[in-house]
């Protein structure tokens, strides 16, 4: 028997894709601000901004979530988990081109179904296998670790994708019954902690010049930036909030495993953005990369869409 309240797949899929939109806006905001402040300032400045509009917006979003938070320590675990995600994925802007970072990022779903079967006991079917390996070698083509020399600063995004699948996993097994506008408040939170821990650090380090001007979004101290900057920051503030929701409502409607292979769909954007902003023309590896990619998230949307077919019993078999 289907359960009426459950959301249609199609609006699940359509809540990835959002999220995925917003994620890359922000992403390419926040490697056009690597180079003017640091990442602490970043990430203290956001959080701010974030939990001022959340505050101002409480009366919008409490019919739509209830605003209710069941599970504390669980959504600070997450939060720590989505706080060291994005740590890393931003700490490898400055080296690396958005399309190579998001692209190490992406091993993302492996890590998502993985520990989607082992902490929930999710079911993996071979469909679902298929679609995350072909999407897989769309990021492999895009990568192209054959041609050159892998940069040692992949490392920090593929370490991000481990943490975020963790993050997933923990959104689906321990908090369902905790509104998306509460976890993000606990986020944000969390956010604004690490940062002010960050500059602490930084402040009592006091880094050389030579290291601050060899590494300025790990060392650089606050600085007075352009008001263009601090501009971004508050835009990165609100796809950071429309991603987040929509991503912790479809992670919480359906199993971490079958909407991993649609995050592919923020692949697909990354080099249109590299092109547009710092005009790094997509070469035919990536186009290759992108179709398979596409092809392996339209694959999920569609199957998601389909009535499940009833499966044979055997003798003395118990229905599922």
């Amino acid at each position: 028997m289907t359960d009426a309240a459950a959301p249609p797949a199609r609006s699940i899929v359509l809540l990835m894709i959002v999220a995925m939109a917003f994620f890359a806006v922000q992403d390419t905001m926040v490697k056009l601000i690597s180079e003017s402040v640091s990442i602490w300032q970043l990430y203290l400045a956001r959080a701010v901004v974030v939990l001022g509009l959340l505050t101002a917006t409480m009366g919008f979003f409490r019919p739509m979530s209830g605003l209710k938070l069941v599970n504390p320590g669980w959504a600070a675990l997450r939060s720590v988990l989505m706080g060291a995600a994005f740590l890393s994925f931003y700490l490898a802007m400055p080296f690396l081109t958005l399309s190579q970072a998001a692209a190490a990022f992406f091993t993302g779903p492996l890590f998502i179904t993985l520990f989607g079967a082992v902490v929930n006991g999710e079911r993996v079917g071979p469909r679902r296998i298929v679609a995350i390996v072909l999407g897989f070698a769309g990021v492999l083509v895009i990568v192209a670790p054959w041609g050159e020399r892998v940069e040692p600063m992949m490392l920090l995004p593929v370490g991000a994708a481990m943490s975020y699948a963790m993050a997933v996993v923990i959104t689906r097994s321990r908090c369902v019954e905790d509104s998306a506008v509460a976890l993000s408040t606990v986020q944000n939170v969390i956010f604004a902690q690490i940062a002010l821990i960050g500059l602490v650090l930084t402040d009592t380090m006091q880094p050389d010049a030579e290291t601050v001007a060899g590494y300025p979004f790990l060392f650089a101290p606050w600085t007075r930036a352009e008001p263009l900057v601090w501009v971004m920051i508050a835009g990165t503030a609100v796809t950071h909030i429309v991603g987040a929701i929509a991503l912790t409502h479809a992670y919480q409607r359906a199993d971490a495993s079958r909407l991993a292979p649609l995050e592919y769909s923020y692949l697909a954007l990354v080099p249109i953005f590299d092109f547009l902003v710092w005009n790094t023309v997509p070469t035919i590896s990536v186009a290759v990369g992108m179709v398979l990619i596409a092809l392996a998230g339209g694959f999920v949307s569609w199957r998601e869409g389909q009535p499940v077919r009833p499966r044979p019993q055997t003798h003395g078999e118990e229905p599922l």
